[in-house]
């Protein structure tokens, strides 16, 4: 690695053999310790609280109405926001060609495991939706028609989620085969038998190498509309449709630009800490996070936007209708969340990634991305919780403003455990998955050298596609 000139300029530059990116990144793959099995244990724990906190509500509660159930809603928009849509920056940049990305890109599309934990909770949300009948949904379904499409709003919620869950893997896979086929010839026991038969006998010929990433760029094409498609019915279905009267046709957009920013603070807050966790800081940089901070700037200011472009319709109507949707998501019961929204999620962002110093370092980002994280998790307590909380989703209009509803024991193990589940599959992984992408890390070594220009050390990177 070489860091700095002589005038302070910043230059990034792996220097290993290919014998030592495998030897380095596998060697941590496949070697656990006691805090890893701690950190293991103690997330499973938490998970099954959360468990025990849906056995809890639901014997309680039931399933039979929505009206408990806006809390594990939230949680599974927040996963859904975070997690799932964090392989969105492998996505891009490897279509974009940018190198930078090469070291990241494995961190980010391994979130993709926790799709598993959004099948799982989509289940008894599913079971408590209301049905789309004679109720302003995005389906156009009613009593007098026989409806279309048929199955709706249900069937296509789960059609999308799982077909999401499935990209989200396969894309896992297929930018994992060659690195699957370098630890066959490492590993011993179990872990060489699942290695070879997921390499799928990877030899790296020239027509292997072709089908990869022209199977990469489909795959990933694919999860970017599977993507944008759950967090359109997502916001739809579990949210605007239950309130009677909202007709807000930027919310699914705010919601996937949400989905953007906080992709970019997921993986930034990873990153941070695989690079400690891992002795991982020849290969994760400033580099690296600088890039995303300037992504995550960007997307932060788009959010503001999109937020602002719905708000100003309701703000400037002033119907009866549009007052009570301000009172119910903005300045009702829920008043104090938004605004801690717009503090984590804009305000934080802003005053500190505008500053060149701090955009260009490894801390300053990771606590934006914590910022943006806790931000985003109180907007979705915010949206759905407010959202579930209106008993007569078959009415017209919205006429009164329910109080907040404050959640109980059970609600906050449900949201912990979802959180904590998420993680939990995220921490498995990385200890089968390289966690580093030794196939681009090795290939962007070949593409990348440090020239001098007087005595400014420049990099100079070669493109040969």
């Amino acid at each position: 690695m070489h860091n700095g000139g002589p005038h302070g300029h910043h230059v990034d530059l792996l220097v290993r053999t290919s014998a030592e990116v495998n030897d380095e990144v596998l060697g941590w793959t496949m070697r656990t310790s006691p805090k890893y099995w701690l950190l293991v244990f103690a997330l499973a724990g938490v998970t099954v609280l959360g468990f025990i906190g849906f056995i809890i509500k639901a014997g309680n509660d039931g399933l039979d109405s929505h009206l408990p159930w806006g809390y594990l809603a939230a949680g599974l928009a927040f996963v859904l926001t975070t997690s799932l849509s964090a392989p969105l920056v492998a996505i891009a940049p490897r279509l974009a060609k940018a190198h930078w990305s090469r070291p990241i890109s494995r961190i980010a599309e391994i979130w993709s495991v926790s799709g598993l934990l959004v099948l799982l909770v989509m289940i008894p949300l599913l079971v408590s939706l209301p049905s789309a009948d004679d109720r302003n949904t995005m389906w156009f379904y009613n009593k007098i028609a026989e409806g279309w499409p048929p199955g709706a709003p249900h069937l296509y919620i789960a059609l999308t989620l799982i077909f999401l869950f499935i990209n989200g893997m396969g894309l896992l896979w297929a930018s994992a085969i060659p690195d699957f086929a370098t630890a066959r010839e490492d590993a011993s026991g179990w872990r060489r038998v699942w290695y070879a038969r997921l390499s799928l006998g990877w030899v790296g010929t020239k027509r292997q190498w072709r089908a990869l990433r022209a199977g990469l760029g489909v795959l990933g094409a694919f999860y970017f509309m599977f993507l944008v498609f759950a967090h359109t019915v997502v916001s739809f279905d579990f949210s605007q449709s239950l309130v009677p009267g909202q007709r807000d046709s930027i919310l699914p957009t705010w919601q996937a630009l949400g989905g953007i920013q906080s992709a970019l603070a997921l993986v930034i807050l990873s990153a941070f800490v695989i690079r400690a966790a891992g002795g991982f800081k020849d290969y994760i940089g400033v580099n690296q996070i600088w890039s995303m901070a300037k992504l995550m700037l960007a997307s932060s200011l788009l959010w503001m936007y999109f937020w602002w472009s719905g708000f100003i319709v309701l703000w400037y109507g002033k119907t009866p209708l549009q007052q009570n949707l301000l009172q119910l998501m903005w300045f009702g019961p829920y008043r104090t969340i938004f605004i801690m929204t717009l503090i984590m999620s804009f305000a934080v962002p802003l005053l500190i990634l505008m500053w060149n110093g701090a955009r260009k370092s490894i801390l300053g980002p990771t606590i934006v991305a914590v910022s943006i994280l806790t931000g985003a998790f109180f907007d979705k307590i915010r949206i759905y919780v407010s959202s579930y909380s209106i008993e007569d989703v078959n009415a017209h209009t919205l006429d009164y403003v329910p109080a907040g509803v404050t959640p109980e024991s059970a609600d906050i193990m449900m949201l912990m455990g979802v959180v904590s589940g998420a993680v939990l599959l995220f921490a498995l992984a990385v200890k089968f998955i390289p966690v580093i992408s030794l196939w681009e890390t090795r290939e962007g070594m070949l593409l990348q050298e440090i020239r001098p220009l007087k005595k400014l050390p420049l990099k100079v990177l070669a493109k040969p596609e």
